[in-house]
């Protein structure tokens, strides 16, 4: 098979035996550091999209993505709630009322987040729809007074299904000669769901109409609703539209849980950025080992050239022969990360280590997410930076003159 003269004779250097063994060593060490950085850097960054889409998952989808109250100013609220219902970054658009409130049960007092919905149009894919422990969430009929809470305020308010719980509400207090009197009511547990947060601790739902008597919301009130996202981070370009802009005001998660993801974020961008310096100590050994090879190779450089090699030519061989190392280090760290990834778990417990069981108390495994264009953006860029490294070296044998290296052959 033919191969052009700079990649034949670059390979050739690549398996010749080297007088200097200090050369072979950087060398390899060059390949296993490259190996070792992106398969650190694939893992890593799996584990943390993984984090990063599990919270998306288990807070986002419980929380409203977005609550809109139509403007004062707004002659069809019905049209501009078609176009809302309509935009395609929208999966679903419900009629809500969200109130701080407090729950009380015979033995505990604690806060909570009252939301108000309507079953019949409450999605059915929703997140809490779908992790009921029991009960469900069209057993909030009007008029009942029933409410769904989450498993960690059944365990801390010591409730079960059945139980009448005590619901306060200061927004609906009313000032009476003893002073201002919140409005409360008793509530029966009809169900309990598990989403594995914070949010089963603070958030209950009841029926859109119960909610209302209980903060004795006005009948004038523009009636607030709550916006499925298909992508709760497009919640931003979502209230950008111009109809949104001038028929609604919003309140979207970015308000609450805004911090914890930009850190979540923040923190991947920082573990990437020192996991990625790993990878750069290795291509600073290719540079190294690049440059003892070029002076070990001077005679042969100068030979070449003397029988009309010419200088591209040498350029390519020495890029070739360093860039083999980073191609090989790439190649050989994205498989072996995106094979540790894979078995992670399995690997953790294998060596009888499980971080997260521990941290949670519970059997919970690791998630782990592949994000196909970051894992190829790593294997591409430390192959981008390998043949950096080689320039200099290359370089520095293009210029190699045949009369002085050849002087004391």
């Amino acid at each position: 098979m033919y191969y052009p003269l700079s990649l034949f004779i670059g390979l050739r250097y690549t398996r010749s035996k080297r007088n200097n063994r200090f050369v072979s060593f950087i060398t390899l060490f060059s390949t296993a550091g490259i190996t070792i950085g992106v398969l650190a850097l694939i893992t890593v960054l799996s584990v943390m999209n993984g984090f990063e889409q599990d919270l998306k998952n288990r807070i986002l989808g419980a929380v409203p993505h977005v609550i809109v109250t139509p403007k004062a100013d707004v002659n069809d609220v019905d049209t501009s709630l078609l176009a809302l219902t309509n935009d395609p970054l929208v999966a679903a658009v419900t009629p809500f009322l969200q109130a701080d409130a407090m729950v009380q049960s015979k033995s505990q007092i604690q806060g909570a987040q009252l939301q108000g919905i309507d079953p019949s149009s409450y999605p059915q894919w929703d997140v809490i729809r779908q992790n009921m422990i029991i009960g469900d969430i069209s057993l909030l009929k009007p008029g009942k007074y029933n409410i769904i809470i989450g498993r960690s305020m059944a365990t801390s308010l010591n409730a079960k299904l059945g139980d009448k719980i005590r619901l306060i509400s200061t927004k609906g207090s009313v000032f009476t000669p003893m002073g201002r009197v919140p409005s409360q009511r008793k509530f029966t547990v009809v169900g309990i769901y598990t989403v594995g947060s914070d949010v089963e601790a603070t958030q209950v739902l009841v029926n859109i109409i119960d909610a209302g008597k209980l903060v004795r919301l006005s009948a004038s009130a523009p009636m607030q609703h709550r916006v499925f996202v298909n992508d709760p981070f497009s919640v931003n370009e979502l209230a950008s539209r111009e109809y949104f802009i001038n028929s609604f005001d919003s309140l979207d998660w970015q308000t609450a849980r805004g911090e914890l993801f930009q850190a979540v974020r923040m923190e991947k961008n920082m573990i990437g950025l020192l996991l990625f310096l790993i990878i750069t100590v290795a291509v600073f050994n290719i540079l190294s080992s690049l440059v003892m090879l070029v002076t070990e190779k001077e005679t042969d450089v100068a030979i070449m050239k003397t029988l009309g090699m010419n200088r591209p030519t040498i350029v390519q061989i020495f890029v070739i022969q360093g860039a083999w190392t980073g191609v090989l280090g790439a190649i050989a760290g994205g498989l072996l990360g995106i094979l540790l990834a894979a078995n992670l778990n399995e690997f953790m417990s294998l060596i009888g280590l499980n971080l997260l069981a521990q941290a949670s108390g519970g059997a919970r495994l690791l998630p782990v997410l592949f994000d196909w264009s970051q894992i190829a953006a790593i294997i591409f860029g430390a192959i981008a930076l390998s043949l950096l490294a080689t320039l200099y070296p290359a370089f520095r044998a293009a210029n190699v003159k045949p009369a002085e290296a050849l002087r004391y052959e």
